[in-house]
């Protein structure tokens, strides 16, 4: 049980990387100027797109359907101390969910007929600060687990090893690990799990 939710730990983090990229991105896009481009549109065109990007990919992360990551459900199991924190995060998001999920479901990864389109993206633009906040609680909450992995996960980088030697073998692949240690998932150094 454990080395599943450590697993599925790694696939979390790895998407939560793609979430802070698009975070960030969203805010430079936002303050500042986009590429250079034959449409003539400016940061905020540019900002717009990578929001409904980004706000899909946090609704994937804290999915809580059967076939979701369910985010939540994992934390509890690996930080088990914080589970109040962690029901915090949720009671921020959860008056959200049903207009997040539509969302992502009819605007970002869908393409829904024009009234449902719109009718997802409605809701949206008009409680942005409640979004906002949700997506700050969450961001805050893992960005503080990301820190106590190392001391509190001392079996995820064994783990994580271990998984992509698997995968490796399974797919007959080659995982770029240099990729895991930009991503902060293994550590920096020269670690290499040992076979005895």
């Amino acid at each position: 049980m454990r080395k599943d939710a450590l697993r599925r730990y790694m696939v979390y983090r790895m998407k939560l990387l793609e979430l802070y990229h698009l975070h960030l991105l969203h805010k430079a896009l936002a303050e500042g100027d986009a590429p250079n481009n034959e449409m003539g549109q400016n940061g905020r065109d540019f900002a717009e797109t990578v929001r409904t990007a980004a706000l899909s990919w946090f609704v994937t992360l804290v999915d809580k359907s059967r076939d979701g990551l369910n985010v939540f459900d994992l934390w509890r199991s690996l930080f088990p101390k914080d589970r109040a924190k962690v029901d915090a995060v949720w009671a921020a998001i959860e008056p959200q969910w049903k207009y997040l999920r539509d969302f992502r479901n009819k605007v970002g990864f869908h393409a829904a007929e024009p009234l449902n389109y719109y009718r997802a993206q409605a809701h949206i633009f008009e409680h942005p600060q409640e979004i906002e906040k949700a997506v700050e609680a969450f961001l805050t909450l893992a960005d503080e687990f990301r820190k106590r992995e190392e001391k509190e996960l001392p079996d995820f980088v064994p783990e994580v090893e271990e998984c992509l030697l698997d995968v490796e073998c399974a797919l007959s692949i080659r995982v770029d690990r240099p990729w895991f240690k930009r991503a902060l998932i293994l550590p920096r150094g020269n670690w290499r799990r040992s076979f005895s």
